[in-house]
C-alpha cells in the first residue's frame, strides 16, 4: 500500500493514526509534482489528498480509507468495541466533517486580512463555533472521543484540533475549544498524556511548522 499525501494535511494525519492504532506502517508520500499534476489527476481526479494505491487501486477520501484498513484488518484499534462504540466513533467523526470543514476551510482562504471577505469569515466563525458546541456534546471523554480506548473520532479530532489552535485560533482571536473544564478540555489532556496520540501530536505539530515555513518562503 502506497499513501499519497503530506503528513501536514489533517486529512493525511487521520489515516496515519488511525493505520498505527491498526498495527500498520503508512508513511505519506507527496507525488512527483504535486497532486494537480496529470499523473496524479489520472489516479485521482479530485485532485486532493489523501489517496491509498492498493495494487493499481486507488483510493481517494480519508474517511473511506480508515473504513477499508478497519476491513483489512478487522478489530483492535481504530474501531473498537461494540456496535454503540463504533457508532459513537462515527458520529463524531461524520460531526467534525459535516459541520467544521466547511468554515474552517473558508477561515484558511482568508488569513491574508488584506484581502479577506469580512461576511464569509463572520459566518465561518459562527459555524466553527456551533461546530465545537456539537463536538463538547458528543465527545465523551471516557478518556477518548467515543470511549475507554483510541478509535476513528480521535483520529479525525487530533489533527484538525491542534491545526486550529496553531493557525485558525490566533489569527481570528477565537477562543481555544479545549480551555476550561468541558469534554473537549479533558479529552485533549487525555490524548496528550497517551503514549501514541501525545507523540503524535508533535509530529503532526512539526510537519505543520515546515509546512507553514516552506509557505512564508515562497
Amino acid at each position: 500500500m502506497k499513501l499519497h499525501g503530506a503528513l501536514a494535511s489533517p486529512y493525511v494525519a487521520r489515516v496515519v493514526l488511525f493505520a498505527r492504532l491498526k498495527g500498520i506502517d503508512l508513511v505519506p508520500e507527496m507525488p512527483p509534482g504535486g497532486i494537480k499534476t496529470p499523473e496524479y489527476l489520472a489516479k485521482n481526479p479530485m485532485g486532493k489528498m489523501p489517496a491509498l494505491e492498493v495494487d493499481g487501486t486507488v483510493i481517494p477520501e480519508s474517511e473511506v480509507i480508515c473504513e477499508y484498513l478497519e476491513d483489512l484488518h478487522p478489530g483492535g484499534g481504530g474501531l473498537p468495541g461494540d456496535a454503540l462504540d463504533r457508532a459513537r466513533a462515527r458520529l463524531v467523526s461524520r460531526v467534525h466533517d459535516m459541520y467544521m470543514t466547511s468554515a474552517e476551510s473558508t477561515l484558511f482562504r482568508n488569513l491574508n486580512p488584506a484581502s479577506r471577505d469580512a461576511a464569509a469569515v463572520a459566518a465561518a466563525k459562527a459555524s466553527v463555533e456551533s461546530g465545537y458546541g456539537y463536538l463538547s456534546h458528543f465527545v465523551r471523554a471516557a478518556p477518548y472521543a467515543a470511549g475507554s480506548r483510541l478509535s476513528l473520532a480521535d483520529c479525525t479530532l487530533l489533527p484538525s484540533l491542534a491545526l486550529f489552535r496553531k493557525v485558525l485560533l490566533p489569527a481570528y482571536g477565537l477562543a481555544d475549544p479545549v480551555a476550561g473544564a468541558g469534554n473537549l478540555a479533558r479529552w485533549w489532556t487525555a490524548c496528550g498524556a497517551d503514549p501514541v496520540t501525545g507523540p503524535f501530536i508533535e509530529e503532526y505539530s512539526t510537519a505543520v511548522d515546515a509546512f507553514l515555513r516552506m509557505l512564508a518562503g515562497k
